[in-house]
């Protein structure tokens, strides 16, 4: 494979992987903008953000922004970083702000990221300061979808609703499966581990394979209240055009071999049965959806109640950002015990969770090496393979639980993206490159 020509596979038929995704530091440098400058990508819930001024900060692609509601009720994102001299102007994860104050040299900006003074303004500058020219940049485009707020560097993507496609089919179950909706439960968890974005991202789309190899020490831990130590086999993965995939099993109710009191298996049966009259049985309780992910790096536990996003550090680092996003409608004893199943497993300390890091950390790791290098990675499991046709209701094109249709989605769509280098990239020599950073931002 050739870096110019940006293609994951290492083969026409698309069921070979090239390690140097994961590990070289010039494709690391073009997917950020490549793929992550031309995505919609997640940033904050609207349970978030409960008046003018409140924010979030985060990032989009390595890129640190500020979330910000205003005084309509809008939101905009705001690049994190001072006109003056680059400083973040906000240092908070998250609170309520009339302004941002630079440390530095003390630009101010106002919450819409305009610039409202300098001081010593005369002084220092004349009449010659232009406030118009130099507020903070701004994300050309936001918006939101049933709670989730998204943005983009891209002011000539498709809006957020096309780029989700059919993922919102899926997605509703989630954020919107009853009447009263979603929201936040706690802050957002924080953490950083090795390992390349893409392998955890990936895994969220579309990977059950790993589940009884990785989690074996998980399942036997839990098998007194887990009905067995192998998860269920008949079931799905279902891949999205876009890059999204999402994966679950036939008719599995999970409450029930979760350790949960009877009060609160009893309350999240009766759940999914509003749920199904509202949504339908095909996607509440005829099958129950447990990973996902929304390319490029927003991925979803369905039976963890719970989003994440994989924010890239690096080829071999990433930080992750993590929400329990609970339905409102849950009394305090069911809200309780889900955050605590959360915690146990996929919170930075879980059981699942470390043992995933474990993989992604080596995985990347290993990919460097010179004779390691040359050998292509196996993404052929169930290519070739008829669609499942045990879930006819299901958008996308749908295999068995075994199958890598979805990781095989997320590389074509990323590898679509990579192909073309952007405006803004710096002249490298291996492809022309022209405009300049204003096509990216507003």
């Amino acid at each position: 494979m050739s870096l110019q020509r940006g293609r994951a596979f290492a083969d026409d038929d698309e069921t070979q992987i090239d390690r140097s995704i994961f590990s070289d530091p010039v494709l690391y440098r073009q997917e950020i903008g490549r793929v992550f400058a031309r995505s919609w990508l997640f940033l904050a819930h609207e349970s978030q953000f409960h008046k003018p001024g409140d924010f979030h900060s985060t990032y989009m692609g390595t890129d640190p922004v500020i979330v910000v509601r205003q005084k309509d009720g809008s939101y905009k994102v705001l690049l994190n970083s001072c006109r003056h001299r680059g400083m973040r102007v906000c240092r908070y994860d998250s609170g309520n702000a009339k302004a941002f104050t630079c440390s530095y040299h003390g630009w101010a900006y106002a919450t819409d990221g305009s610039l409202l003074s300098v001081p010593d303004e005369t002084a220092a500058y004349g009449e010659g300061l232009d406030h118009s020219a130099w507020g903070l940049a701004t994300a050309p485009r936001v918006e939101t979808y049933k709670g989730l707020i998204f943005a983009t560097w891209d002011p000539e993507i498709p809006p957020l609703v096309e780029y989700l496609g059919d993922f919102t089919y899926y997605l509703d179950v989630l954020v919107d499966p009853d009447e009263e909706g979603c929201s936040v439960a706690t802050g957002v968890h924080r953490w950083r581990m090795q390992g390349n974005w893409k392998l955890a991202a990936e895994q969220f789309a579309g990977d059950m394979y790993h589940a009884a190899s990785t989690h074996l020490s998980a399942f036997i831990a839990e098998a007194p209240h887990s009905k067995g130590i192998r998860p269920p086999e008949r079931g799905f993965q279902a891949g999205v055009d876009g890059g999204h995939g999402l994966g679950g099993y036939a008719a599995y109710p999970y409450w029930q071999s979760q350790g949960f009191s009877p009060e609160v298996e009893d309350w999240m049966g009766a759940f999914w049965e509003r749920a199904a009259q509202r949504l339908g049985r095909a996607r509440t309780t005829d099958a129950v959806f447990i990973h996902g992910t929304c390319f490029p790096n927003l991925s979803l536990l369905f039976n963890r109640w719970h989003l994440r996003v994989w924010h890239p550090k690096g080829p071999d680092s990433m930080e992750v950002h993590s929400w329990s996003l609970l339905p409102n409608s849950a009394p305090p004893a069911v809200r309780r015990a889900l955050l605590l199943d959360y915690q146990r497993h996929f919170s930075a300390s879980g059981t699942w969770e470390q043992d995933d890091s474990e993989q992604w950390n080596y995985s990347t790791n290993s990919n460097d090496g010179f004779i390691t290098a040359k050998l292509p990675l196996h993404y052929g499991m169930g290519a070739g393979r008829g669609p499942n046709k045990g879930f006819p209701e299901f958008p996308g094109t749908v295999d068995t639980v075994y199958s890598e249709i979805n990781q095989r989605g997320f590389y074509r769509r990323w590898s679509e993206l990579m192909a073309v280098p952007h405006p803004a990239e710096p002249t490298t020599g291996e492809a022309p490159v022209t405009g300049s950073a204003k096509a990216v931002i507003a």
